[in-house]
C-alpha cells in the first residue's frame, strides 16, 4: 500500500465517520501516513507551518480517537503518537532511544477480568507500556565498556 493510498484510506474512513476533510486536515492526514517513526504534536506543527496549530491537534484527536494512530507515553512522561493497525495492543518502549514497538499480551485480558470482578468497578480501558532497553542500545551500552 503506497503512502498516497493510506493518506486517503485514513481520509475515506473519516469522511465516512461524517467529519469533513478540508485541505488543511488532509495535509495532517498525509504527513501522519507517511510517518514510520513516533512523532509529536509539537513536530508535526513544526513541519506543517502552513496549516494552523490547531487544526493538527484536532486532526490528532479524530486520528487518536478513530483508532489510526496510538498515544505513547515515554519513560520521560512525554506524550508521542505512531500509526496503529486499530487492533488492541500494548507498547514495548526503550528509555535509551525513545523506540516503540506494538506488543500484544494475551494474559492482560486475564488481569483486567480479575480487576473488574475484585473492585466491582466496569472497565472502560486500560493502557500499558512496558519500558526497557532496546536491543541495538543494549549492543551500544556493552561495546562501549
Amino acid at each position: 500500500m503506497t503512502t498516497q493510498t493510506s493518506a486517503q484510506g485514513l481520509a475515506s474512513e473519516l469522511r465516512d465517520q461524517g467529519f469533513k476533510i478540508t485541505s488543511p486536515r488532509y495535509q495532517v492526514i498525509e504527513h501522519v501516513a507517511t510517518r514510520e517513526d513516533n512523532f509529536t504534536a509539537e513536530e508535526l506543527a513544526a513541519e506543517l507551518v502552513p496549516v494552523g496549530r490547531a487544526t493538527v491537534y484536532r486532526t490528532i484527536k479524530l486520528l487518536l480517537d478513530g483508532g489510526f494512530i496510538c498515544r505513547i507515553v515515554l519513560g520521560d512522561g512525554s506524550v508521542c503518537y505512531r500509526l496503529s493497525d486499530k487492533a488492541h495492543h500494548h507498547h514495548l518502549v526503550c528509555v535509551s532511544c525513545g523506540s516503540t514497538e506494538d506488543i500484544r499480551l494475551a494474559d492482560v485480558e486475564a488481569v483486567i477480568s480479575h480487576v473488574r470482578d475484585a473492585t466491582e468497578y466496569e472497565i472502560v480501558g486500560h493502557r500499558i507500556e512496558v519500558y526497557g532497553v532496546c536491543p541495538e542500545c543494549k549492543m551500544q551500552v556493552t561495546s562501549n565498556r
